[in-house]
């Protein structure tokens, strides 16, 4: 009982400071009104009155707050008000939702025309629970603008049973008639196309125009023949409209009299339309669109984030109209620009055109060194061999690194055993890590015996980078006996890649090597493959800060989760504070109630950084 009385208290007492000649003062009345209940409503109703907008805003978020059907129907004479008053009554019944759609229904029959547009507004907006049968009516109402939110009201709430009521209204004025037409639109009125499509013969150019796009977005074969019929007499700018409705709906091969109006469309159109145009000339295969397709890639900004997207449909359409000598020629061609050449050229290569290999093989001497490594890869995926040697002159005495990487990496897809002693010889002489790589890749590709049995005399780096590449368990074997320590590493990573017991039971042994990063190296391959031993769980206490490290991740990636809390809980008391961070994420990460007990023990750890780490994974937990 004493708590309600200070709750009375307490809201008589907001309510009293509404009146306060301090606006701040008014504004945090109004706020704490929002916990209360249907006693503040009315006072609150009079705050939204108020000379100040802070207390304007405060008190109709509190009526909004407090809800019921009591606020919405005080709500309600706010529409009668002035311009403020009035958008902050339809707020606040927008807000309320459901609980208003029952007073709305009686302002269908107000003798004020915005009163009876706000009602069907709200309704539309609202949704829930509201019963669009009530909107019919509204469709024959004497004012035009009640008429235009019946029509949007009904397509907004989904109610196909307006359908025909919708077409009744398509011989209204324009403005209701836009409504309808979007709404029949909405709701896919396949019987209405017939209506629809007789407007295609209206005087007014707005209303041809909304009922072309309203068949297209419609999209029913239905309304193909009206908008083909209407094509020749649309004027310059209605038939882009009607070509992208007809393209919407399905273009069939045999509407050949389309292409010059898709192409125009892609032409001219932005690029939401050129994207419904490269559908037309995809299911067309019309090569007449070829050069403009080409073209307009190639005009493409590299840094705009939408050239990625935009260069790939276009490609999807070329490749789908299968143009290869129509390619060949326009990669001929003086007249086209080296960005839409090297488009070409890519294409050239996804679609592996034998055809275009002595035309590509011209571009690995051209002045653009994007146009040669582009031909490079180009003839890479093609894989002929008859480009060798150019492939080779490139590979070997290109002056930009890129291109020669395009073509050693090219020399090792085509496979010739005849680029095997140039590429071989390219180890001693290329400059660049990356390339000799590729190099490498390359000769195990192409002859992997031959290769392998040189090794001895590689470069440390050369054998690292073999250890990276191969997947032979017997040459990581005998690299993993290597005398560089690197050499060692990078063949103990190249066994776990393999996850087989024999390769496992080579790496173990490398867990009490003397070298730290051999030890690492060990621990992370057992940790890839998954696979736990005793050894690697005493590395958790290795002497060594960065071994433990490592180990920690292993060991939550090989053991199961209760296990893995078990064996790694104590590690968070590790003097190596990162040590201890990797055990705190390895635990939450494992999750459940095991958990956040073994954290909770430490939830005082002596180190601040570990106990904050540790009580953020409790507050996941």
């Amino acid at each position: 009982m004493r708590g309600g009385i200070s709750m009375i208290r307490n809201i008589n007492r907001l309510i009293t400071r509404l009146k306060s000649p301090d606006p701040s003062v008014r504004r945090q009345a109004a706020e704490g009104l929002s916990a209360g209940d249907a006693r503040g409503i009315y006072p609150l109703i009079k705050a939204l009155s108020d000379d100040n907008t802070g207390v304007q805003d405060a008190a109709m978020r509190a009526l909004i707050a407090i809800g019921g059907e009591t606020v919405a129907y005080m709500a309600l004479p706010l529409l009668r008000e002035g311009s403020y008053l009035r958008n902050t009554g339809l707020i606040i019944l927008r807000q309320l939702g459901a609980v208003s759609v029952p007073l709305l229904y009686p302002l269908l029959k107000d003798k004020d025309h915005d009163i009876r547009k706000f009602a069907i507004d709200l309704l539309s907006e609202i949704q829930t629970d509201a019963d669009a049968s009530k909107i019919i009516p509204m469709l024959d109402d004497v004012n035009a603008n009640v008429r235009a939110a019946a029509a949007k009201a009904l397509g907004d709430l989904g109610y196909r049973a307006a359908i025909p009521h919708l077409t009744r209204r398509l011989i209204d004025e324009e403005w209701v008639l836009f409504y309808a037409l979007q709404s029949l639109g909405e709701l896919s009125a396949q019987e209405a196309i017939p209506a629809i499509a007789s407007l295609l013969s209206s005087e007014s150019e707005a209303v041809r125009f909304s009922a072309t796009e309203t068949l297209g977005k419609m999209g029913s074969p239905a309304a193909l023949p009206a908008l083909i019929a209407f094509l020749p007499n649309a004027t310059e700018d209605e038939k882009l409209t009607v070509v992208k409705s007809i393209v919407q709906i399905g273009v069939t091969p045999e509407m050949t009299n389309l292409s010059e109006h898709i192409i125009k469309l892609f032409e001219t159109g932005d690029w939401e339309e050129k994207m419904i145009a490269l559908q037309g000339i995809s299911q067309l295969r019309s090569s007449k669109a070829l050069q403009l397709l080409v073209e307009t890639a190639g005009s493409l900004d590299p840094d705009d984030p939408d050239t990625y997207e935009r260069l790939w449909n276009i490609k999807q359409c070329i490749l789908t109209i299968d143009a290869e000598d129509e390619l060949i020629k326009l990669l001929d061609s003086p007249d086209m620009k080296f960005r839409g050449k090297g488009f070409v050229i890519s294409i050239l290569g996804e679609i592996r055109s034998k055809k275009a290999v002595a035309n590509l093989a011209v571009y690995l001497q051209d002045v653009s060194r994007d146009l040669r490594r582009a031909a490079a890869e180009a003839l890479g995926q093609i894989g002929l061999k008859e480009p060798l040697e150019e492939l080779i002159e490139a590979a070997r005495n290109d002056a930009d690194s890129h291109v020669r990487k395009a073509a050693v990496e090219a020399l090792g897809l085509i496979g010739s055993k005849d680029a095997f002693p140039v590429l071989k010889s390219r180890l001693d002489e290329e400059r660049y890590n990356d390339i000799i790589e590729k190099i490498v890749a390359a000769l195990v590709r192409i002859d992997s015996d031959s290769f392998y049995a040189g090794m001895p005399g590689y470069r440390a780096n050369i054998r690292q980078m073999i250890a990276r590449a191969v997947r032979d368990i017997e040459t990581l074997r005998d690299l993993a006996a290597d005398s560089d320590p690197a050499v060692v590493a990078e063949a103990i990573h190249g066994l776990g890649r393999l996850r087989s017991d024999d390769a496992v039971a080579m790496i173990v042994p490398f867990l009490g090597n003397q070298n730290v990063d051999i030890r690492k190296a060990a621990i992370m391959a057992l940790g890839d493959a998954h696979v736990s031993s005793p050894e690697l769980l005493n590395s958790l206490e290795d002497s060594d800060p960065n071994v433990r490290f490592y180990a920690v991740k292993a060991v939550a990636a090989c053991l199961s989760g209760d296990e893995a809390i078990e064996r790694l809980k104590n590690l968070i008391n590790d003097t190596y504070i990162p040590v201890a961070i990797s055990v705190i994420d390895a635990i939450r990460e494992i999750g459940g109630r095991e958990a956040f007990e073994a954290l909770i023990q430490y939830e005082e750890h002596p180190d601040p950084v570990v106990r904050e780490k540790i009580s953020e994974a409790l507050a996941t937990l």
